[in-house]
């Protein structure tokens, strides 16, 4: 059975606009396998410009991990 749990924070200015949104997501394999995969994402926004992180890894009998990031003004 898998098992997916899914968490968004954002930060909200007084005005509604959302200036950074973290999100993370996890996913657990039962049936057997020992599986552990997790990615986790963060957008930064302003007027003029914008910023992008993402990390993503999982876990088996062997390990894998990634990062990304992208900005733009």
């Amino acid at each position: 059975m898998i098992h997916r749990q899914v968490i968004i924070k954002r930060i909200v200015s007084p005005d509604g606009k959302v200036i950074a949104e973290a999100k993370s997501v996890v996913s657990t394999s039962g049936d057997g396998e020992d599986e552990i995969s997790q990615s986790v994402s963060v957008n930064v926004s302003s007027d003029s410009s914008s910023s992008s992180y993402a990390k993503s890894s999982s876990s088996s009998s062997s390990s894998t991990s990634s990062w990304s990031s992208s900005s733009s003004m």
